[in-house]
């Protein structure tokens, strides 16, 4: 599988790159064209292209995007669980105690830390995210012994699951659009076509994943970066599986693989996402919800909802004549 070091350009064929910062994944810049990702076609799709455009790299009136504490809490475990390098480099654990006292951010000194921190651009971690990433990793004493608790515990993860090339970037184009696409998998397999993918969460029973898979559409995660593989190296992922550690003790480990019919059908909205947004790009119009229509329309309550409304009605009604 080659491998091209990211020579610091902007990214002008099909590959697999090295090297290549996240802030530089996620700019402009990246390729010699307009990029997307698959979280750019997944909003466009299950949200709106406007949802997509106001934080976009390509929107020079764009908003910056929140760093969500689910979104830190998930990077410092992909760093900490996948061996990447220089963990201290982008994160750092904020002290329950500073210059003696109880940390308190209303506090000067405390406030000069944090103000440190930002400058060095490092990711500041509250003591209780340590232990649980920790936990989610797997090392923490209690562990030891108990099979799927946190990452290191699991037997599919011992296995390899999550072995391979590490955050490396794999770069295609889109023929029929002309926007370049761009992936970026927790792991590239060397030694087979498995896709395996991180994910963390506040519940990991295969209910609350089935929930998970149909909001985020992590499917269409997975053909995108099949679909990059191909035009990298001649060929498609095989399987596609997920890891998924959940946040809270015991931080049990599930990993599920995606249905082939769900995947199909994940490359055509893939599709139907790109063409959307080569449509916005051309026209300069980023819809909403309701998409480009100009009159008002109906919408009805469930049947769930009209059904439970009329069983209240009715004994309120039967108390009334009670009374």
């Amino acid at each position: 599988m080659k491998v091209i070091p990211w020579d610091g350009q902007p990214i002008s064929s099909p590959g697999i790159y090295s090297g290549v910062p996240m802030e530089v994944y996620h700019s402009a810049n990246l390729c010699v064209g307009p990029s997307v990702s698959s979280s750019g076609l997944r909003t466009i799709f299950t949200k709106s292209p406007m949802a997509f455009w106001v934080y976009s790299a390509m929107n020079p009136n764009r908003l910056e995007e929140p760093d969500k504490a689910a979104y830190i809490e998930g990077r410092a475990t992909h760093h900490l669980v996948l061996g990447e390098a220089h963990f201290s480099r982008h994160f750092i654990a904020r002290p329950e105690k500073y210059l003696g006292k109880d940390w308190d951010t209303r506090r000067n000194d405390c406030k000069e830390w944090l103000a440190l921190a930002a400058r060095n651009r490092l990711t500041v971690l509250k003591p209780g995210q340590v232990e649980m990433i920790k936990g989610m990793a797997g090392v923490l004493p209690w562990q030891k012994g108990l099979e799927d608790s946190g990452l290191a515990n699991s037997p599919l993860v011992r296995a390899g699951a999550l072995q391979g090339l590490i955050e490396h970037t794999i770069i295609a184009f889109d023929e029929e659009t002309g926007l370049w696409l761009k992936s970026r998998p927790d792991v590239i397999p060397t030694d087979s076509r498995d896709f395996n993918d991180l994910k963390t969460g506040a519940d990991v029973s295969d209910r609350a994943i089935a929930k998970a898979l149909d909001d985020r559409r992590y499917d269409m995660q997975a053909d995108l970066a099949s679909l990059c593989l191909e035009q990298a190296t001649g060929h498609r992922f095989d399987s596609f599986g997920f890891v998924f550690v959940e946040k809270s003790i015991p931080h049990p480990v599930n990993v599920i693989e995606l249905d082939p019919d769900d995947l199909q059908a994940a490359a055509q909205d893939n599709r139907t996402a790109l063409r959307v947004l080569a449509r916005c790009l051309e026209t300069g119009r980023w819809p909403g919800p309701a998409g480009q229509r100009g009159d008002a329309v109906t919408i009805k309550r469930s049947d769930w909802s009209r059904t439970r409304a009329a069983d209240h009605r009715a004994r309120l009604e039967q108390e009334l004549e009670n009374a």
